[in-house]
């Protein structure tokens, strides 16, 4: 990223490094507000941008990807007891968790030991929109730095949408888009739930997700008229957090749309 953003937070993890005082860090923000460019900056600090280096130093944890108590217990305690080749002059281990507020209770808390346990040789940094997600025991271990949305041209702006605005769309994605909403309009895709089932299959083998779906709602105004769009796309916000299979939040959007009585879109916001 060529970017020159959050200067105040890069001052502040400069002088973690430079002073060697390196904390557990908890990185939270909106979506797009550049938590995994901050990251990477101080991982490149750190380790000094050697690849070979930070393969073997560095442990990338997705925790939306059904990660529980067994893989803290197991996987990651491993890696964090493992011993620190000292010739490379490194003091610790790093291992990073994304979406850490998808950790059950019991692996939260069997997380907070693991970081009791080895912060002697191991640094913990986490990535969530949303640090209140987490047990109050893991606050209190690290430090906490918020990332607002940067601001690009005395604007505010998401960098998803940043980098989208900048992008010169190539005919293969405007084609892409094209078939999307050729077939999301198709009403023989909606006639039972198997059929439903069927083309949420054959989105997600072409490579579409949940938000190539809302991405077409939000441009088109053919499909919904904008007063239920709206309520789609509040709804959508709702539920998003609580899916970890794309198939699954697929088939609910596309169910919800097409599928269901036009009068639940009214009981939307009491979901």
């Amino acid at each position: 990223m060529s970017l020159n953003i959050h200067q105040n937070i890069k001052n502040k993890l400069d002088f973690f490094v430079e002073n060697d005082k390196i904390p557990h860090i908890i990185f939270h923000g909106p979506s797009g507000s550049g938590k995994r460019h901050m990251l990477n900056y101080l991982i490149n600090k750190i380790y000094k941008i050697d690849n070979e280096i930070i393969n073997q130093y560095m442990m990338y944890v997705n925790c939306a990807h059904s990660k529980g108590i067994r893989f803290i217990r197991d996987e990651l305690k491993f890696f964090a007891k493992t011993n620190i080749n000292n010739k490379h002059g490194y003091k610790f281990k790093s291992i990073i968790l994304f979406n850490c507020e998808k950790l059950t209770t019991d692996a939260q808390s069997a997380l907070r030991r693991c970081i009791e346990k080895f912060s002697h040789n191991t640094r913990f940094f986490i990535i969530v929109e949303d640090e209140t997600t987490l047990l109050k025991p893991i606050l209190s271990r690290f430090c906490n730095i918020f990332i607002p949305l940067p601001t690009i041209n005395n604007k505010k702006i998401s960098l998803h949408q940043y980098f989208k605005n900048n992008l010169n769309e190539s005919k293969y994605i405007k084609k892409r888009q094209l078939w999307l909403k050729k077939n999301i309009i198709n009403t023989t895709n909606y006639k039972s739930l198997k059929d439903c089932n069927s083309f949420v299959n054959k989105l997600y083998e072409k490579g579409y997700n949940c938000l190539d779906i809302i991405e077409i709602l939000e441009n088109s105004s053919n499909i919904i008229t904008n007063k239920n769009k709206y309520k789609v796309l509040v709804y959508f916000d709702k539920i998003r957090k609580e899916y970890r299979n794309e198939k699954i939040i697929m088939l609910n959007i596309l169910n919800f749309l097409f599928m269901r009585p036009k009068e639940e879109l009214e009981n939307i916001l009491k979901l």
